[in-house]
């Protein structure tokens, strides 16, 4: 797994080149994930669709930072029980 760093300035089609990203590595079976603040979580997921022209897709999501946060340290306590 990697993690990768879109950023730029407003209007510099970091969402697009993000959506397209994704739409060409979704029959490669890799899990994608766009991270975002609480408030755009359902914007991007509806433009994730959008994009996709799907209803559901299973192996990209978008995640909230509060959301990531939680399942990391879920991860890590399982982890440490084991």
């Amino acid at each position: 797994m990697s993690l990768r760093l879109i950023y730029g300035r407003s209007g510099t089609g970091k969402t697009t080149y993000i959506l397209n990203e994704i739409k060409q590595n979704l029959d490669k079976n890799s899990q994608s994930y766009i991270i975002t603040p609480e408030q755009f979580s359902y914007s991007m997921e509806k433009e994730l669709l959008d994009t996709l022209n799907k209803k559901s897709v299973f192996n990209a999501e978008v995640i909230t930072f509060n959301r990531m946060s939680k399942r990391l340290s879920n991860e890590v306590r399982r982890r440490k029980r084991s």
